[in-house]
């Protein structure tokens, strides 16, 4: 990946502003002429309204924004060098395209109520009382069109505070052809927030609501000399880097029937896939020869996350820090999900939600982890044993947990990050008496940004242990889709594994074979593969079963998210950036240890202002109007917001994995989640009653919902370790009951859920490397398909 030219960039600049000027063809003046742009141009005004002074969605109409609001987010016509930024355009909203189809009715349906005066032929007070008799909907008698101007209104009213709030006309990155960011020319540090560059006198959303999106340098600098002086440690240097005497990575060599041969494959790049594959590579042998391992880990996304020269926490690395962007333009890695508004389509496979167990990267769920670092402990292990009868307890793991300790750096935020939000909260929780406790996150040189992705490389992940590999050995096949394990069936013995089937970028097919296949999948995504390749069971498999087993796919397990909160009836976050930064994450457990099955854990505090585009559509916002800008005006509504995230662990419940991807639930004891649900709001609303700074308004919606409407989160299960195949895939020490030479390690084997899955998964993973070198990777270890 090498910096673009002054040349290119220029030329891409002036593609990107063609793109915004072809958005305003046809405006001759601020006001548009088409009737139907009118109105939503009007919808605007008042949903973002402007007067001498303080510009809003009207000054922006010489830009396009009506164009652009009215504009599809699909189909767009692009070609050559404009596609990439023209997309990013068009993906850069979260919302269905804007309901022009209801623009006609919406007009003339006004007349019944203003003596005959359609909506255009309304004042401004008068369009304002239309809006709200909308919303109220009390004089509104035919039910029918109550609903259908009360859905575009929705509509209408998300798409434009959207578009506005998410700083257009600058609320895309651009692109070159290959959908890397494009670097202003003088830039030297990677810095791809848009309004650095920006004309000043462009007002945008980000403006009104005092937000600074991306840090810039100079803010970056600032923080990082802050947290030197607050954090507990400072950690100068790389984390890892890349060996300028590193052998080079394992070739393969040619079986006798031409296929592509390594000692061990690791199927899966992401949080178990790196740690197997990196400390193989460095500890791991042929135990036929003794030579180190001939290795390659194949992984469906991208590796531009390992091609910086290392990991420099706390400022990060020019690849990473590049493609990082933090602006979510549905192109990139960016975002809290999947969609226009989200993550881009190259990083999220297609059949499984957009979620953090999604992510399609070298680095995988690690890279996109919230930063919660939950270490298994007594309870964990007691869930383990008595969910599938592995012989797993906490001291067997101690090397393996302390090895994670130390890699991600797990430790709390200082108690100078808690904000005065944090602080009330937490003697809120106090007062009930619940014991406070800090949240351990993975975070090393910490400045306090918390994004899906950290492009300041603060946020521990398991990409250090790949760095470990590639300074072994390790060969990483990346944009490979891999298609099925290649199972072969011996007369009178037990199936093989014998290596696997991928598809490269190009589409053409590749078949390589090894001694040993690792799985290291996921628990979404492990038992497709499987299903894929004949195994599984004989039910949803039919004439495809190679090999049976009825536990691939189930026993699904999670725990689930109540998130409710509060409006208070003053701030009690931080104005500015600071504001923006920091965090405190103070929790609770609502009982005493041990934690048994629906355990309440609470975790929340005053996270501060957010993203203008989603502040804007929160519960507590005005409708429209100068309220409502008021209300997002330097996040003087959002910092008056407090959250409670009441985490149910333990949910005695479990899905399945069908073979299409889909989740079906298969058993739930509902009088008890139920109950379960009550109690937490329950226990909710008391500390409400003990806020310092009372709640002028709160949404319990939460706890509305019931056992059979909850979806499991920080899943696992559906290729379990356990006793026997008679109720898992595994076994203790991660190898197949029913195939040789095939081993799975992930959050897919682990046995169930009790709460989180980062920190179990990687713990899992470095004790299953340590299992894998005993007994198939150190001399003395079965030579069996060993070259």
């Amino acid at each position: 990946m090498t910096e673009i030219s002054r040349r290119v960039f220029v030329k891409q600049t002036a593609v990107a502003t063609a793109a915004v000027a072809a958005a305003s063809a046809g405006l001759n003046a601020a006001v548009p002429t088409d009737p139907n742009r009118q109105i939503v141009s009007a919808l605007g005004s008042i949903f973002i309204p402007s007067k001498p002074g303080d510009p809003g969605y009207a000054e922006l109409e010489t830009h396009g924004i009506t164009e652009y609001v009215m504009r599809p987010t699909t189909g767009i016509a692009a070609t050559n060098e404009s596609r990439l930024i023209n997309n990013a355009a068009a993906a850069a909203e979260n919302v269905q395209d804007f309901p022009t189809e209801g623009l006609g009715q919406f007009n003339t349906a006004a007349q019944q109520f203003f003596d005959g005066k359609s909506f255009l032929d309304l004042d401004e007070k008068q369009r304002e009382q239309y809006l709200a008799m909308i919303v109220d909907g009390k004089k509104i008698t035919d039910q029918e069109q109550q609903k259908r101007l009360l859905a575009f209104y929705r509509r209408a009213r998300s798409r434009i505070l959207t578009v506005y709030y998410k700083n257009y006309p600058f609320n895309s990155v651009k692109r070159n052809v290959d959908g890397e960011p494009v670097l202003h020319p003088s830039d030297t540090h990677q810095i791809t927030n848009p309004n650095v560059w920006k004309d000043k006198k462009i007002v945008t959303g980000w403006d009104v609501a005092g937000y600074g999106g991306p840090l810039t340098w100079e803010e970056e600098e600032q923080l990082r000399e802050k947290a030197k002086r607050e954090l507990p440690f400072w950690l100068e240097g790389d984390l890892v880097k890349l060996e300028h005497n590193r052998p080079p990575a394992s070739a393969a060599i040619k079986t006798s029937d031409g296929h592509d041969y390594y000692d061990v494959i690791v199927l899966g790049g992401g949080t178990a896939g790196c740690i197997v594959a990196g400390r193989l590579a460095e500890r791991g042998v042929n135990p036929k020869t003794g030579d180190r391992l001939r290795i390659a880990m194949i992984e469906g996304g991208d590796d531009w996350t390992i091609r910086d020269p290392g990991i420099r926490p706390g400022y990060g690395s020019p690849i990473r820090r590049r493609m990082i962007t933090d602006i979510p333009d549905g192109i990139g890695p960016d975002g809290a999900g999947g969609g226009p508004m989200g993550i881009g389509k190259d990083y999220l496979w297609p059949y499984v939600g957009g979620s953090g167990e999604n992510f399609k990267l070298v680095g995988g769920c690690s890279l996109h982890y919230g930063g919660t670092c939950w270490m298994p402990g007594d309870e964990d292990f007691h869930f383990y044993r008595e969910a599938s009868g592995v012989d797993w307890d906490l001291a067997k793991f101690g090397d393996a947990i302390q090895e994670i300790r130390d890699m991600f750096h797990v430790s709390a935020p200082p108690d100078a990050w808690w904000s005065k939000g944090d602080h009330i909260w937490a003697n809120a929780g106090r007062a009930l008496g619940f014991e406070m406790r800090a949240t351990e996150e993975g975070r090393v040189n910490t400045i306090g940004v918390n994004g899906d992705m950290s492009r300041t490389d603060s946020k521990a992940t398991s990409l250090p242990f790949a760095y470990i590999g590639l300074n072994n050995g390790l060969k990483v096949i990346a944009n490979a889709d891999i298609q099925k394990i290649v199972i072969e069936k011996v007369p009178g013995g037990r199936p093989v594994a014998r290596g696997a089937v991928y598809k490269d970028k190009t589409g053409a097919t590749h078949e390589v074979r090894a001694a040993r296949v690792i799985v290291a999948f996921g628990s979404n995504f492990t038992p497709t593969l499987l299903y894929r390749s004949g195994y599984g069971p004989r039910e949803l498999l039919g004439d495809r079963l190679l090999v049976e087993n009825k536990n691939v796919g189930l026993h699904l397990s999670g725990d689930h998210d109540l998130v409710s909160s509060a409006y208070l009836e003053e701030p009690v976050v931080e104005a500015g950036r600071l504001g923006q930064v920091h965090h405190g994450a103070p929790w609770a457990a609502t009982t005493p240890r041990p934690w048994g099955e629906l355990t309440i854990h609470v975790r929340g505090g005053a996270g501060g202002p957010g993203a203008p585009s989603s502040v804007a559509l929160s519960t507590f916002a005005p409708e429209f109007g100068w309220e409502h800008k008021e209300y997002i005006r330097d996040g003087a509504g959002a910092r008056r917001i407090m959250n409670w995230r009441t985490h149910l662990g333990a949910i005695p419940a479990s899905w399945r994995i069908l073979p299409d991807g889909r989740t079906e639930q298969v058993e739930v004891d509902m009088p008890r989640i139920d109950a379960k649900i009550k109690e937490a709001g329950e226990i909710i609303r008391a500390w409400h009653s003990k806020l310092e700074i009372k709640p002028a308004k709160a949404d319990l919606r939460a706890f509305s919902r019931t056992a059979k409407t909850i979806d499991p989160l920080h899943c696992t299960g559906t290729a379990r370790a356990g006793s026997s195949p008679d109720n898992s895939v595994c076994t203790s020490d991660f190898d197949c009951h029913d195939i040789e030479n095939l081993l799975i390690t992930s959050s897919a084997s682990i046995p169930r859920t009790f709460f989180w899955s980062l920190g179990p998964t990687a713990v899992s993973a470095a004790y299953a490397y340590r299992r894998m070198i005993a007994n198939h990777f150190s001399m003395g270890s079965s030579t069996k398909g060993f070259v």
